[in-house]
């Protein structure tokens, strides 16, 4: 994707193909070994993807983020975030200002 793809590869951002869990892996490796040498944090979606209900809801979580902890030796740190579908909902092309509530744990 151009800007937004550019913008995610140049800070950072682990791409994660999910339909190769061997490549999955290495990417998850390679992530935890970055996160070691620059004292780095990281942000996950502990469900795998954003959720694009107009309701609040969770989805299951998948095992990467708590792996990819492990395998740093670092701490989880849960945050929430409000529901924020009267800012941005794709399925009605919804994209509005305003204010997304965020509290860390």
């Amino acid at each position: 994707m151009p800007v937004l793809g550019w913008f995610m590869a140049l800070s950072g951002s682990v791409f994660i193909d999910r339909a190769n869990s061997k490549s999955a892996r290495g990417a998850m490796q390679g992530a935890a070994d970055e996160m070691k040498r620059r004292g780095q944090s990281v942000w996950m979606f502990p469900e795998g993807t954003r959720s694009y209900a107009e309701e609040p809801g969770l989805l299951p979580f998948k095992k990467g983020a708590f792996h990819l902890a492990v395998q740093a030796g670092v701490p989880i740190v849960p945050v929430v975030s409000a529901n924020y579908s009267n800012v941005l909902y794709v399925k009605k092309f919804r994209f509005h200002s305003g204010v997304v509530k965020v509290k860390g744990m």
